[in-house]
């Protein structure tokens, strides 16, 4: 994982140092010689499928999806190198290189790399008897499918963001909102099921692709309890066809999140409640861990800046007063804060650990964050205090931004009660809770209290809630935790209330979960146990759900993978050594998983194409070294970046001085040269046997921590000879893997979306973008309103309490200084980089920016099963030391 950081902070100055550890070496590909390769092996595997005789349907279908690769891919391209050309200007900063723009040419890069990795698999295996022609068919089509919604939709994002203006990532503010809402509703017609496929989790790294496919196949479950006829056995026993037909599951997917509710999205949203007791399992165990509720009757003062009072007022807002719910958490009993007679009780901590949860407003708890803030409530050694606030639709704004600021000013009267001294105070919040932190802040700043925080660390927040495109938000199309339909949903009910569904149009409404009869997730699941307690799947243990999360997709678990460590050592750990040692254990576990191509770096090279130096496909580096059109432009870069072996001139053979692609004509092999190029495997009698969707053949995942072994790892491996009973063995995994595809099969049905999108793709191969935009803004007109898009017509209040981007450059620069985490594949990316560039603007404290790769919103809930995300907490968890001004020596006597 890739970590990016800016320090800047008043005038430049008192911002604090971070540089993360060396990485090792990181390896270049020249992005045009990469598109050329690709080119090439469409057009080899196109002519190879056309001239086999007797062909089957699937190598006619073959044949058709790489004729479609080969006549977009130039298209494609171009848009690439357009937006290299304009993303710098919308960065941060020269030195943090991170916007929607690099966002989308990040996964154009890593759609390519999953096609060049197919396709070779393709070239290699084509002429063999056991050819599995229908795997290699689905897993070619759903990578061209994504890649032509791509291709449809980065025409309009170009089209806009030429419209725009200066280096603004969003439409001027105080501008016309209707007029930008088309963009949004012409990327929505377009289909997007092909991201919740075969690729489903693609863009991110192969841990995280594993969760998604689990939460996949439970939302496509869930989601069958809506329709008549469907019980919980007969879901159950209906879902085997999304773990065996991901193309099925896929159109599941797309039209929940377009038609359901909002009490399905609660339910979606509350899949993190199912595994409440993890934490007691698997985080360490915490001395005092309490639900609490503020029982103050009235308002509560608290001192101004002005030498007097002010008077917080109690939440009242649309439920009535009733008391605030808060968790407090700390690793050791204190004075005050536990009972009198606690054993080993410490002093008052003189830090404090303020946390509002995320959950789009509508869903989650604090207890089911405890992943992490238990973790952090011992390495800070300091009293943790998460808020529970009401819930939307019941408790739209102002409500939760009520409860959180009474909340605050409780804690800070009280703060012995705490277990706290009143002296450092960190306020940190994860998506919804980010935007409520800061809301709170501003809501400080406007009634003058003296006493604020002394810093705020902000993870992947929304910072405008508006129906407005930037180029990041096109990412919510293929997100499968924050699809367009689910946040508009979100957004509708913490603005508008309970109320706000039956104001729309009673004909594009669906039915509310009160006239179906669906049941809440957790109600679903519990049903589910009831009715099939003998089932393997035991949602009751805490322990299978985590070991569910690490079964590859099929549902079994690897043969050759050795035993996973517990996700217990990286919180049960006496310290953080632990804690790094059990996530490098796990990084050497991964296996086999297309998904390693995830691991592509946004950087601001606009030439090159950079891997992860932690986690690649081994047999595609050694394919790309040993090629003719990409040999020359791929670079091992060691720790200083700089290259290593002697490439420093590497690509100068097959590109001339400016940059541009040799004519194929002039440097093109043979395709039998590029089967001898291909590198030889471990056991090249060996085919790729693994049922499993999102792989491409043999594709080997390996994590590598320094520059000899990711050097070494490009040079030809040795063959080895292999014994009559692993060629056995082999051949039993072929066949099994021809009968999972022949059940498959079983399975599919046709899809018309692609013969519709056929003028589209027409046009954006044959016209410029602006024109092709136009066309299809035209078409858009014409078609039927959706009930998403009936959402995104309706006003949003332009209130800096919800929408922080509406701030005063005043109140913006009285905020407390700031540490802002985003991720570059997350849907709010440009909400981050657009209003860290408004405070620094106006004179705020902005102390960094961190951008993280291949991780998805909302990584922190991830972290007892996902390497990458728990890197990315430790990351959080070095900002709020930085926030409150502990050293790791004051850490341990705090």
């Amino acid at each position: 994982m890739n970590l990016l950081k800016v320090v800047s902070g008043e005038n430049g100055q008192g911002a604090s140092l971070y540089k993360k550890n060396p990485l090792g070496a990181r390896l270049s590909v020249q992005r045009c010689a990469v598109f050329a390769l690709l080119e090439q092996l469409a057009d080899d595997n196109e002519q190879f499928f056309a001239q086999r005789a007797n062909s089957s349907a699937y190598t006619k279908r073959l044949q058709k999806a790489y004729g479609e690769i080969l006549a977009y891919t130039p298209a494609v391209r171009d848009i690439v190198q357009k937006m290299q050309d304009i993303a710098p200007k919308y960065d941060f900063d020269e030195q943090t290189p991170g916007n929607g723009f690099r966002s989308l040419v990040c996964v154009c890069d890593i759609v390519v790399l999953h096609l060049i990795s197919i396709s070779r698999d393709c070239i290699e295996n084509c002429q063999t008897m056991m050819f599995r022609t229908s795997y290699y068919c689905k897993e070619v089509e759903s990578y061209c499918a994504v890649l032509r919604f791509l291709l449809l939709a980065l025409q309009q994002v170009i089209n806009t963001a030429e419209k725009l203006p200066g280096s603004s990532l969003f439409p001027p503010l105080s501008d016309d909102y209707s007029k930008y809402q088309d963009l949004l509703k012409r990327i929505q017609a377009l289909d997007s099921s092909c991201f919740y496929g075969r690729p489903l989790g693609f863009q991110f790294s192969a841990s995280v692709g594993k969760i998604f496919r689990f939460i996949g196949v439970v939302l496509a479950t869930y989601s069958l309890s809506w329709e008549k006829g469907h019980g919980p056995i007969g879901s159950l026993i209906n879902s085997g066809r999304f773990i065996l037909s991901p193309e099925q599951r896929a159109s599941r997917i797309l039209k929940v999140t377009r038609e359901a509710d909002i009490d399905f999205c609660k339910g979606f949203w509350n899949l993190s409640e199912l595994g409440n007791d993890v934490p007691k399992l698997f985080c360490p165990n915490m001395a005092v861990n309490e639900a609490r509720e503020i029982n103050w009757v009235g308002p509560i003062t608290v001192a101004s800046n002005q030498g007097g009072t002010v008077r917080i007022p109690e939440p009242s807002a649309h439920t009535g007063v009733r008391p605030v719910r808060i968790r407090i958490l700390s690793y050791t009993h204190r004075e005050l804060l536990s009972p009198p007679g606690a054993p080993n009780q410490q002093p008052l901590s003189p830090y404090l650990l303020f946390h509002c949860h995320g959950g789009g407003y509508v869903a989650t708890s604090s207890k089911s964050h405890e992943t992490y803030l238990r973790t952090w409530a011992k390495l800070l050694n300091c009293p943790v205090v998460s808020v529970d606030y009401s819930l939307a639709p019941e408790n739209p704004f102002p409500r939760p931004t009520e409860e959180v600021l009474y909340a605050y000013a409780y804690v800070i009267n009280n703060a012995a009660l705490m277990g706290w001294t009143g002296e450092k105070i960190c306020m940190v919040g994860d998506s919804a809770g980010g935007n409520l932190i800061m809301s709170v802040n501003l809501r400080l700043i406007e009634l003058d209290v003296k006493r604020k925080p002394d810093g705020l660390v902000l993870l992947y927040t929304p910072f405008l809630f508006q129906y407005l495109p930037s180029p990041s938000r096109l990412l919510s199309f293929m997100d499968p935790l924050l699809h367009m339909g689910v946040v508009l949903r979100c957004v509708e009910a913490y603005t508008r209330g309970s109320n706000a569904e039956k104001q729309g149009d009673d004909s594009n409404s669906v039915p509310s979960a009160s006239g179906n009869g669906h049941k809440s997730l957790q109600e679903y699941v519990e049903q589910v146990q009831r009715a099939q307690k003998s089932d393997s799947v035991d949602f009751e243990s805490s322990s299978s759900i985590v070991s569910l999360v690490n079964l590859i997709p099929d549902g079994s678990l690897p043969e050759n993978a050795p035993p996973r460590s517990p996700p217990a050592k990286a919180a049960k750990g006496e310290d953080e050594s632990d804690m790094k040692a059990a996530s490098s254990e796990e990084e050497d576990d991964l296996y086999d998983d297309c998904a390693s191509l995830s691991a592509v770096q946004v950087k601001s090279d606009p030439l090159c194409i950079h891997l992860s130096s932690n986690m690649y496909d081994r047999n595609l580096v050694h394919y790309l070294r040993t090629h003719p059109l990409t040999k020359d432009s791929l670079v091992v870069l060691g720790p200083n970046g700089r290259p290593e072996n002697g490439n420093e001139k590497a690509g100068e053979s097959s590109l001339n001085v400016e940059g541009e692609e040799k004519k194929p004509s002039m440097s093109r092999p043979s395709r039998l040269s590029t089967l001898l190029c291909a590198p030889l495997r471990s056991g090249t009698t060996s085919m790729p046997c693994s049922p499993v969707e999102g792989e491409s053949g043999s594709s080997k995942m390996v994590a590598s921590q320094s520059t000899h072994n990711i050097a070494g790892s490009t040079n030809v491996p040795p063959v080895h000879k292999r014994s009559l009973s692993q060629s056995l063995v082999d051949t039993a995994a072929l066949a099994a893997a021809h009968a999972f595809d022949n059940i498959s099969d079983w399975l599919e049905y046709s899809s018309a979306s692609a013969q519709s999108d056929k003028p589209k793709l027409d046009r954006a191969a044959s016209l410029a973008p602006q024109l092709a935009a136009e066309m299809q803004r035209a078409e858009g007109e014409d078609g039927p309103t959706s009930y998403l898009e009936t959402l995104m017509q309706r006003e949003v209040p332009r209130d800096a309490l919800i929408s922080p981007m509406y701030a005063s450059s005043e109140c913006l620069r009285q905020l407390a200084p700031m540490w802002f985490i985003a991720c570059h594949m997350d849907p709010l990316l440009d909400d981050t980089i657009s209003f860290a560039r408004k405070v620094r603007a106006c004179g705020g404290r902005v102390m960094s920016v961190d951008l993280l790769d291949s991780l998805p919103h909302g990584f922190l809930n991830f972290t007892l099963v996902s390497p990458e995300c728990r890197e990315g907490a430790k990351l959080s968890l070095l900002r709020i030391k930085q926030a409150l001004g502990i050293s790791d020596s004051t850490s341990d006597t705090s």
